[in-house]
């Protein structure tokens, strides 16, 4: 039982520096071979080392491929995304993980930012119990402990989604910030990114379930069941996030919109009130001839009551109806 680590050259695979980002793990004829951050050289090596598919090794140098199973007759293809959580930027973003599978070998490619996989290879790299544990029972039963912790890395995501619509829900009635806004938009985008993510893996782990079955051992294929309830699991949590939010969203926009319409409510009765302000005091500020009550010296305060008077009244009337008086 071997752990190495390997580089090729013209004379084939030979141990390499610790730094390097090739790593395989060799355990009772099963081998892991671990790819960080994929570069022509890593692909010209499984070029030479495997009979892959040319278009296959090409996919495995482009981003963001589509969560596909390739099967063929002796190994078959697998590109999966997952979504991962970036703190800097408050977002959710994509991870994508390419597998070869054969009957006595598994081939990971990724950039190194999924915890889960990461994590478990150094585990299986690094202790001779989980080697024994997880890698006696061949390339299938490997993959599914990999895929099983991938879904399993879903759920803490899934659990800062509720928070995020718990809070929302406390505050969507007393917050009609601007911050408020952002934050369901915020969270709105990171509910559609997952769910971006997640709806096309469906059909994927579905067709990896029949096609897994050649490489697993007899009455072991109840275990990706387990996957395909995970899945099934995180959509329907993401469907009621998506109806949570939206709902949210359409009650900050009413709440919003009835703000407004009392806003607006409140400057038109300022207007009416000040109506006959403007009106009298803009009469009798006309500099023309045979203005009434001009001469009476008691002329301005019988104008000041020509213009308090309605704008009391009115003022008045505001208040009983809020007051539901009459």
């Amino acid at each position: 039982m071997a752990v190495k680590k390997l580089t090729h050259t013209k004379q084939g695979m030979k141990p390499v520096p610790p730094h390097s980002e090739v790593k395989q793990i060799d355990f009772q004829g099963l081998k892991w071979i671990d790819i960080v951050k994929p570069t022509k050289r890593h692909i010209n090596m499984l070029k030479e080392q495997f009979d892959f598919h040319e278009l296959l090794l090409e996919d495995c140098m482009t981003e963001h491929q589509r969560s596909k199973v390739d099967d063929f007759d002796e190994y078959c293809f697998i590109v999966l995304h997952f979504p991962r959580y970036r703190k800097e930027t408050v977002t959710m973003e994509t991870e994508e993980v390419d597998i070869f599978l054969g009957p006595n070998y598994l081939i990971t490619l990724h950039e190194g930012e999924l915890k889960p996989l990461v994590g478990f290879f150094h585990l299986c790299f690094s202790q001779e119990r989980a080697k024994a544990e997880y890698m006696s029972k061949g390339s299938a039963l490997l993959l599914y402990e990999v895929t099983k912790r991938l879904f399993d890395y879903c759920f803490p995501m899934l659990d800062k989604i509720d928070i995020l619509l718990s809070d929302i829900n406390r505050e969507v009635f007393k917050n009609s910030s601007k911050s408020m806004l952002q934050t369901i938009a915020r969270t709105k985008m990171q509910i559609i990114n997952y769910r971006r993510v997640i709806k096309p893996l469906r059909p994927v782990i579905l067709m990896l379930e029949k096609v897994i079955k050649k490489y697993l051992p007899e009455d072991m294929d109840i275990y990706f069941d387990d996957i395909t309830d995970k899945m099934e699991k995180i959509w329907d949590m993401l469907e009621n996030s998506k109806e949570v939010i939206e709902s949210m969203d359409e009650t900050f926009s009413a709440l919003t919109n009835q703000r407004i319409n009392n806003l607006l409510r409140t400057f038109t009765i300022l207007q009416v009130l000040t109506l006959p302000m403007i009106v009298v005091g803009g009469l009798f500020s006309m500099n023309v001839d045979g203005i009434p009550l001009h001469e009476y010296s008691s002329a301005f305060w019988i104008v000041f009551g020509m213009i308090m008077l309605p704008t009391g009244v009115g003022a008045g009337i505001m208040f009983w109806n809020r007051k539901k008086w009459f």
